[in-house]
């Protein structure tokens, strides 16, 4: 296949799962023989909550430019961001302009574009539909969608419209999930392939290499590791407590700001995507609300519980559970305790195994039809 190929994705953000998803997708292409590079698409909508504290205050927004510098000063905010990310995103290998619009990449020529993963397709990111996520540019032999997600929107009919016009373009397409296959079927005459999350498409022991041991660690160190994306209910974080003192495990919470609610014993500050793979596969258990930590414990192996996410966007997480078996792992809003430390991953391990080889069996064709 020739190396002129582009993706397109999330791939700037202070986001571990967006970050890791982004390299994933790069390192299953070049699994099946694609090398690629990241287009350096900057959609400004997502952007948003990442700006610093001088573009927002340019931008007219005062109060949020100020509470954003309070963030930075008080809790170490745009430090820790820095340690975490900012060597991950200049080893990603993008394009050296960056784009904004379509416009923009209107005389770019390619043999493959590809987008996804992600949340690609959720207008709520995206702020509306992003034609740039459905390769309306430039000219290509071959357009995909790997894996691209849309959360748990449901599109209205006037965004319906507007994809089904879109994927006219497209020479094969794959989303994430289920519900996304049940939203994006009917606006197309093409088959729609559910393709697993990039970061399942490489196994435990590719992460085991890739992973970092955190300065400072021995790694015999014995926790639970906490990696909440929204604050919780003090009821949940009673029951982390508890299930705290029962197993005789402290509660280490994965964080990049320096805020520390009473109920951990410790936070785990700046952590690289290499660290936070690492701290995931040490953990003798973990508690999640997002996508990407059930989606690590899972290929891991680990024992966890998926929290209900706090924004709404349930259905990817369920989705995941249910394929691999383990629905009974997302913890209810009336439970009164934890699941269990002790989980069998017999099946789970086995279903994993078979959908990463049928996904890569696609991807491969996908390419090369």
């Amino acid at each position: 296949m020739s190396n002129n190929n582009y993706l397109l994705t999330f791939h700037m953000t202070w986001s571990y799962g967006a970050c890791l998803q982004a390299f994933a997708t790069l390192e299953a292409l070049k699994n099946v023989g694609c090398k690629a590079e990241i287009l350096n698409f900057i959609n400004p909508y997502e952007r948003k909550g990442n700006e610093t504290p001088f573009q927002l205050i340019k931008d007219g927004d005062f109060k949020a430019g100020l509470i954003a510098a309070a963030k930075n000063i008080i809790f170490q905010r745009a430090k820790l961001h820095a340690r975490a990310f900012k060597k991950f995103h200049s080893r990603l290998p993008r394009t050296e302009r960056a784009y904004t619009s379509c416009a923009q990449m209107a005389d770019i020529e390619a043999d493959a574009l590809i987008v996804g993963s992600d949340q690609v397709w959720n207008p709520f990111i995206t702020g509306g539909i992003e034609p740039a996520f459905f390769l309306q540019f430039g000219k290509a032999t071959r357009r995909l969608s790997l894996a691209s997600s849309l959360g748990s929107h449901i599109y209205n009919e006037i965004e319906q419209q507007e994809i089904r016009e879109y994927l006219t373009k497209f020479d094969a397409i794959s989303v994430r999930e289920a519900h996304a296959v049940e939203q994006i079927a009917p606006l197309t005459e093409k088959p729609v392939f559910r393709c697993l999350d990039p970061t399942l498409l490489l196994d435990r022991e590719y992460w085991r290499a890739f992973s970092q041991k955190p300065e400072g660690f021995k790694g015999n160190e014995r926790y639970i590791l906490v990696f909440n994306l929204a604050s919780r209910t003090d009821k949940e974080m009673e029951l982390w407590k508890r299930f705290s003192i029962d197993s005789g495990l402290p509660l280490w919470r994965l964080s990049n700001n320096t805020f520390k609610d009473k109920v951990f014993d410790r936070l785990l500050l700046g952590m690289t995507p290499e660290e936070f793979v690492w701290l995931i596969d040490h953990a003798q258990y973990v508690i999640t609300d997002s996508f990407h930590g059930t989606a690590f414990s899972l290929n891991m192996g680990k024992p966890f519980v998926a929290m209900e996410p706090i924004r709404g966007n349930r259905a990817r997480i369920v989705d995941l559970l249910n394929l691999v078996g383990m629905d009974n792992r997302m913890l209810a809003e009336s439970a009164c305790e934890l699941p269990s430390i002790d989980l069998d991953y017999s099946y789970a391990e086995s279903a994993l195994c078979e959908e990463r080889s049928r996904c890569m069996a696609w991807i491969k064709g996908a390419l090369n039809d």
